[in-house]
């Protein structure tokens, strides 16, 4: 097949669940190339097609639409998911319209490099159109983990997802470019940098949109800087990834408790580099006091590094709300360089007694057991008040 869009580069992206395709794609995107989620296009169809909604019921059966028309995809999955003819059958009825919503993407699309996502991507006919095919790879148990923590799935329905799907080995052998993303996101960055340095002769960007800070002094922290800024609900995965590798032993949260956590209080995300390493939640349990009360970091020494970034964000936003102190409610067996990060910015050890009322009343809300409390004041009006 003839590439319609010869001004254009495309690049198609592939992998198995869980390889880490979403990162390459977002790094394409800060490059400001197009990229396209073929996955997401087939969601798009399914609930907005009513030519396609109309041929799929009459496939598999109207149950497998909703009240509203529209195709209930976690009922036409159990249909299809372990029948490989039925599978095929929903593929020959998508995979047209896909590419038809696809080629119209790029053709409207002003960008000369275009991504193309697609867990099936070899499969089909879209790889012909690709100058090169990139593919992601990790080992299946980072797989597994991954699908465990970042989607909430039990052990043995992410091996199923994991063993349904076709050989990776399969997809390597094709590929133009290999990512593997078994180790740290910086590493991951610099292979992306590199195909993309290969193929267009200037690299991708190291650093995300946010705020940028030193790292610090000294050759360790060479071209190592801060990036601080909000958590968005796309940034739940990394963060459940973060908390696993942080306190592997801890309750998990899932990722609907954290969504909901999210509207309750801010989160701070740390990078160094490209990698998230530090996250702090903090909130306003009064309208005078601000209480950091989740503190997540991996590994334990970048805490010397993204904690006085997070702490002089945190304390600017709390001056804007014309807060009057900070309350930071820390592990008591937490590891020394945290309490370090602390005291350097200012915050000292308080006790709970003596401590003013409306201080109080914020503890009494906010504080998780297990802490102890360290303070920085910002506005000496409460101390006397009782």
């Amino acid at each position: 097949m003839r590439k319609p869009w010869p001004d254009k580069t495309i690049i198609g992206l592939t992998g198995n669940i869980a390889t880490g395709k979403s990162v390459v794609m977002r790094l394409a995107a800060q490059k400001g190339a197009l990229t396209l989620d073929a996955d997401q296009v087939v969601h798009e169809i399914m609930d907005q097609d009513a030519r396609l909604q109309a041929a799929i019921a009459d496939a598999f059966g109207e149950q497998v639409r909703t009240a509203d028309g529209r195709i209930d995809r976690p009922a036409l999955g159990t249909l299809v998911f372990n029948d490989p003819e039925a599978m095929r059958t929903l593929e020959g009825m998508i995979h047209p319209v896909v590419r038809q919503v696809i080629f119209q993407r790029i053709g409207a699309s002003a960008a000369g490099v275009v991504l193309i996502e697609a867990i099936k991507l070899l499969e089909g006919e879209l790889a012909q159109m690709c100058d090169q095919i990139w593919v992601t790879d990790c080992a299946a148990t980072t797989q597994i983990e991954r699908l465990m923590v970042c989607r909430g799935l039990d052990q043995e329905a992410a091996i199923l997802r994991v063993q349904a799907q076709n050989p990776q080995v399969e997809k390597v052998a094709q590929a133009d470019v290999v990512i593997d993303t078994d180790g740290p996101m910086a590493e991951t960055v610099k292979q992306v940098e590199a195909a993309w340095t290969a193929l267009f002769a200037h690299p991708l960007p190291e650093k995300p949109a946010g705020e940028s800070v030193p790292a610090g002094n000294g050759a360790e922290s060479e071209s190592r800087e801060v990036f601080v800024r909000r958590a968005r609900p796309a940034d739940i995965p990394a963060i459940l990834l973060l908390m696993q590798r942080a306190t592997p032993d801890a309750l998990r949260l899932r990722r609907a408790d954290l969504l909901h956590a999210l509207s309750e209080r801010s989160y701070l995300i740390g990078q160094v580099g490209a990698e998230i390493t530090m996250v702090m939640g903090w909130n306003t349990h009064s309208t005078t006091v601000a209480c950091i009360d989740q503190i997540v970091a991996h590994p334990v020494e970048t805490m010397a590094v993204a904690g006085p970034a997070l702490l002089r964000e945190i304390e600017q936003s709390a001056q804007e709300l014309i807060c009057e102190v900070i309350l930071a409610f820390l592990p008591e067996d937490g590891p020394d360089g945290l309490y370090q990060v602390f005291r350097a910015a200012g915050f000292q050890r308080r006790e709970i007694t003596n401590l003013p009322r409306v201080w109080l009343e914020s503890i009494d809300q906010g504080q998780p057991a297990g802490t102890l409390i360290m303070a920085k004041v910002l506005r000496d009006v409460r101390a006397s008040v009782k």
